[in-house]
Parts: structure tokens; C-alpha cells; sequence
């Protein structure tokens, strides 16, 4: 049997010329499809793919969240030239969240939520645990789009990020949101504080929100953890266990709207290029991964190269799934980005 899906126009509109490059490589990672392939049907385009039996609920439900996906048809070749046949299918990601809750959000400097959803997409495959919940973290998390995108998967989603407005405007935004949808929630907001390995002290605020479908799940323990810490990522090792998340998705500063800090400029304040930054991080952020986690990261090639990326990883003892290895998500973001995605596997 043959499918089609229909490519959402708005990730059309992302990555352009690298769009069905892209889609077509996030599909050979969802099963059980196989021989993906672009389709122009009445100029638009769709990508293929054949079963051997017919899709299972299951293999809908995971097809509907690809990060390009827009509508599922069953697709029947005709003969003598005709027009191809698409019967429209039943679909849906079954979000624990309505997916607003990301897109709603435009402000300058923001990841997009598909790509987003698309480097969660690598991740979570390749987990040795894939059962939900998992544990992700984004230690660079900005606004907190990678934590939305969790939550929609059904996920327990941890941001920490250094600017003071961010976590707090999230948690603020992300209890209306709650609150509208009639989800059963609470808060909690505490300062925490300590003392790095250079003997200097530091301290935080934790904002938590523990969210949950309705009264019954909430009795039952079906409970979704939201949590920012407003903080510096660095510190990260001092504010989770050891081995707490199984996942670490984050989109690295490109240095046009986002910056890092940089402590060897304390005249700026910040730098174009996040390679220091994340040699000087990476080591605690591998501190909280579970062996056997997934790390994902996005990165301006113009500022670090691939080589330095990889050799990067190789040295911590990060190594690329064998079925990622040869697939290529590199696009050109605007004049002054061209991003790339690397995947690792924690010893």
C-alpha cells in the first residue's frame, strides 16, 4: 500500500529549497514506512511512502507528528495517465496539549516549533527508553518553545535559561494557557542557591507547574512536570541529579538575536560564537544525562564547523546513531545563518 502526506506549507515556508531533503529524512526514522519519495500532485507537493500492510492507529497517530506533516491520504496510481487518487485519512498526533500553545507565540529571535518538533523527532527514536514520559531538558531554553513541544508529545519538560524575564514570563504564560484549557495545575516558585567548583557562589529561581488532563488524572498520577529555572546553564549539574534526563534538546545561540554570555568580555557581555560557551557547559549537561540519553543540538555553521561540532562530541564521548549518520538537515535560516543538527548518543 502507498500513502501520502501532505507537507505542511508553513514548513515549506521555513526551509525552502531544503524542504523534502529534510522531510524525507525525518521520515526513514518512522516506522513502517519505507521508500519515501517526493510526489507533485496539481503542483503540490507530497511525500510518498509504501507499507507492506495498512497503517496501524498507532503508526498514524505517529506519522501525524512529524514536524511536516499536514494531512494523511492513502494514495492509488491511476492508469493511462490519469490523476492519482488521494482518500483522505484520519490522522491525529494526540497532543497531551493543543499545539497553540507554542505557535501562538511570535517574538524576535524565536526557534521556529517546527523545527523544534523536528530535532525532538531525531531524539526520541533513538532513546533506549522511548515509553512516555521521558525527562527533557533544555538548558538553553529562552522562552521554553522546546518545553511546549515536550509537553505536546506528553513528555515531562525542564528549561533553564540565564535572562530573568524569560522563565518567569513562561511560567506566567504557560498558567493561562492551562487555565482557558480547563487542565488541573499548580504552581510553585522557590530561590535556590550555591556554591560552583571555583568556590564562587551563585543562586536561582525555580518556577514549577505540575499539570494534569483532568480531576481523575490528577488523583491517579498521570501528571505532566513543567519547570524553568531562571539561572545560569552552567551551573546545571548542581540544580538536577546525576543522570535525571534522558533527552537534551537545545538550539545554540547563532549570535544575530541570540547571544551567549561571554565571561572573558565582561565590557559586552556576550559573543557571536557559542563554542565556548558549550565546551565550558557541555561537560555538566552530560552530567544529568542518563547513559544511553540523546542530546540534540542546532548550531550556525557559519560561526562553528561541523569537524569542531563532531570532534566536540567524539572527545565527551558522544557518538552519532548509525541511522542518523548519513542523513542531512542542514538549511540556510536567512543571509547571516546556515544551520546544521548534530545527534549523540551518551556512551
Amino acid at each position: 500500500m502507498t500513502y501520502a502526506i501532505l507537507v505542511n506549507p508553513v514548513y515549506l515556508r521555513v526551509y525552502k529549497d531544503a524542504s523534502i531533503r529534510m522531510a524525507l529524512n525525518e521520515l526513514t526514522l518512522t516506522p513502517p514506512g519505507s521508500n519515501p519519495r517526493e510526489k507533485i500532485v496539481g503542483r503540490v507537493p507530497y511525500i510518498l511512502f509504501d507499507c507492506n500492510e495498512p497503517l496501524t492507529e498507532e503508526n498514524k497517530r505517529g506519522v501525524s507528528r512529524l514536524s511536516f506533516f499536514y494531512a494523511l491520504y492513502e494514495y492509488r496510481e491511476e492508469k493511462n495517465g490519469a490523476s492519482p487518487i488521494l482518500l483522505p485519512m484520519d490522522a491525529t498526533p494526540g497532543y497531551l496539549l493543543d499545539e497553540r500553545l507554542s505557535s501562538m507565540l511570535k517574538y524576535t529571535g524565536k526557534t521556529n516549533e517546527l523545527f523544534t518538533r523536528l530535532m525532538l523527532n531525531l531524539a526520541v527514536p533513538s532513546c533506549p527508553s522511548s515509553s512516555v514520559p521521558l525527562n527533557i531538558l533544555d538548558p538553553l531554553a529562552g522562552k521554553g518553545t522546546t518545553l511546549y513541544e515536550a509537553l505536546f508529545l506528553g513528555h515531562h519538560a525542564y528549561g533553564v535559561e540565564i535572562d530573568t524575564k524569560y522563565p518567569a514570563e513562561a511560567d506566567q504564560y504557560l498558567r493561562k494557557f492551562l487555565e482557558l484549557a480547563r487542565f488541573k495545575h499548580t504552581g510553585h516558585k522557590e530561590k535556590i542557591g550555591g556554591q560552583s567548583a571555583d568556590g564562587k557562589k551563585f543562586s536561582a529561581v525555580r518556577y514549577q507547574i505540575a499539570l494534569a488532563r483532568d480531576k481523575e488524572a490528577q488523583k491517579t498520577g498521570d501528571v505532566r512536570q513543567f519547570e524553568m529555572i531562571n539561572g545560569d546553564t552552567r551551573h546545571i549539574g548542581y540544580f538536577y541529579k546525576k543522570h535525571f534526563f534522558d533527552i537534551i534538546v537545545t538550539d545554540l545561540p547563532y549570535g544575530v538575536q541570540h547571544s551567549s554570555k561571554d565571561n572573558k568580555k565582561p565590557q559586552s557581555g556576550f559573543t557571536r560564537n557559542a563554542l565556548g560557551l558549550l565546551k565550558e557547559a557541555l561537560p555538566g549537561w552530560l552530567k544529568v544525562l542518563r547513559p544511553g540519553g540523546m542530546i540534540v543540538l542546532s548550531w550556525n555553521l557559519f560561526l562553528i564547523t561541523r569537524k569542531e561540532m563532531t570532534d566536540l562530541f567524539a572527545a565527551r564521548g558522544l557518538t552519532v546513531p548509525e541511522s542518523l549518520a548519513a542523513l542531512d538537515f542542514t538549511h540556510r535560516v536567512d543571509q547571516a545563518i546556515e544551520r546544521d543538527v548534530i545527534v549523540g548518543r551518551y556512551k
